[in-house]
């Protein structure tokens, strides 16, 4: 089956890592698959490095910072980011056409919008990979219109949009996978550094977005620093997408550590596009999101690797982490409930060693490669066919 895949992203976020995840089990077997990017970047390199055919449709610099999760765009900013949009559809139009797909499938959401625009003048099927809440009045009309099928990341993240369809059945829950022998309780280790000066060692693996919690995780941090005078907490991950980074979050950090008193203990190591060695160097992960999560594909990640996980009672984390069977859970934006999680299994290493056992086996079990890629597979292949555009 060919496949034409719309990134809006060219970086390697949660959403790139999970579409590397499908295509390297599903490409050559179950479909053929062709990348369209809005520019070069490391994408396209893990592209390359899978041999999967990729290229460059580029994306005007308008459509490429635009952002929802910006509070809006600035003012006067609508109506060029609208027309410069319409511009690029017409260039992916062409460029589809000389692909002939038989699945569009998009993997964003400005994608989403681009793909829901596409349908009625290319020949292939528009099927969503929706792995975002995404709120608005019009996103139900859109996506009852717009694709052929809809694939969400968690139950969480399907339930936010079919409230707002007529059609929630065109909607299919696939959850995200993760590559067991990719991320292994076994392994490399980050080269030494000051890291390995720290034990325990407790860590956050996210974006830079005040939404991921690092704010949070800091002020947790500070409840349990003097309880564990040599602990370590590790803040994984930096500035990655176009439109979602957000100026000075890093030095904003990195003062309210200081401020805390914590510059020694806790360590900024930015952006880091092999992450599994850093899980393999902390005892606890957590994710800190003062959002609902609509997958929390680092936990997954953490727990494949063998590690303890905290994260919060919120979106699709509890359809991955089962409190005290395979992970702890806490009531999202408390930090001390956060740092009572951590503090319980910083104290048992018995706890640690059990959850993050269950973990690995949740994750190879119920989170396999194959598994997701037939899964999407089956939705691409028979489910789209039962939606035409109406």
């Amino acid at each position: 089956m060919r496949v034409a895949v719309l990134s809006p992203a060219a970086e390697l976020g949660g959403a790139e890592r999970s579409l590397l995840t499908f295509l390297r089990a599903a490409q050559g077997t179950l479909v053929s698959a062709h990348v369209l990017l809005p520019r070069a970047g490391p994408l396209g390199e893990a592209l390359t490095n899978l041999g999967v055919p990729w290229e460059v449709v580029p994306m005007p610099r308008g459509v490429l910072s635009f952002s929802r999760l910006k509070g809006g765009p600035a003012p006067g900013g609508v109506s060029p980011a609208i027309l410069q949009g319409l511009g690029y559809a017409a260039r992916l139009r062409q460029k589809l056409s000389l692909l002939d797909p038989d699945i569009i499938y998009t993997n964003g959401i400005k994608c989403h919008v681009l793909g829901a625009l596409l349908g009625p003048w290319v020949r292939g099927r528009v099927v969503w990979h929706l792995r975002d809440f995404w709120p608005g009045r019009y996103v139900g009309p859109l996506a009852d219109w717009g694709p052929h099928a809809i694939i969400a990341n968690s139950r969480a993240t399907a339930e936010s949009l079919q409230t707002h369809m007529y059609r929630p059945d065109k909607v299919t829950v696939v959850y995200n996978a993760v590559d067991p022998e990719e991320f292994s309780p076994e392994g490399p280790l980050p080269p030494p550094g000051p890291w390995s000066e720290l034990s325990p060692r407790v860590g956050l693996v996210a974006a830079f977005a005040r939404w991921k919690g690092h704010a949070l995780f800091l002020e947790a941090a500070r409840r349990l620093a003097r309880e564990f005078p040599r602990a370590g907490f590790l803040v994984v991950g930096g500035d990655i997408y176009d439109s979602g980074g957000e100026v000075g979050y890093g030095a904003y950090l990195s003062r309210l550590a200081r401020q805390a008193g914590l510059q020694d203990r806790v360590l900024f190591t930015g952006f880091q596009s092999e992450i599994a060695p850093w899980y393999r160097a902390l005892d606890v992960v957590v994710n800190a999101s003062v959002k609902p999560e609509p997958f929390g594909r680092t936990l997954l990640e953490a727990m494949a690797c063998g590690r303890a996980v905290v994260g919060p009672r919120a979106g699709g984390v509890p359809e991955v982490v089962r409190h005290e069977e395979n992970g702890l859970l806490y009531e999202m934006g408390q930090s001390e409930g956060l740092a009572a999680a951590v503090r319980r299994l910083l104290c048992s290493p018995s706890l640690r060693t059990g959850l993050g056992n269950a973990g690995r086996e949740t994750a190879v079990n119920r989170f396999s490669p194959e598994r997701h890629a037939q899964m999407i597979y089956q939705v691409i292949q028979e489910r789209g066919k039962q939606f035409p555009h109406e």
